[in-house]
């Protein structure tokens, strides 16, 4: 199986989590390396 993975940098409201969902895209980690800073890690199968 192969990934395919997308990195979000901009803070993201519910609506634009549920889009990414619904693009399969699955959330596996959100960090925080700066004060009010967000970074989302998301992966899904690639299509192939």
């Amino acid at each position: 199986m192969q990934w395919e993975y997308l990195v979000v940098e901009n803070t993201l409201k519910p609506d634009d989590l549920a889009k990414l969902g619904a693009e399969r895209w699955e959330l596996v980690a959100v960090v925080s390396p700066a004060h009010f800073v967000l970074h989302y890690f998301f992966k899904r199968e690639a299509q192939i």
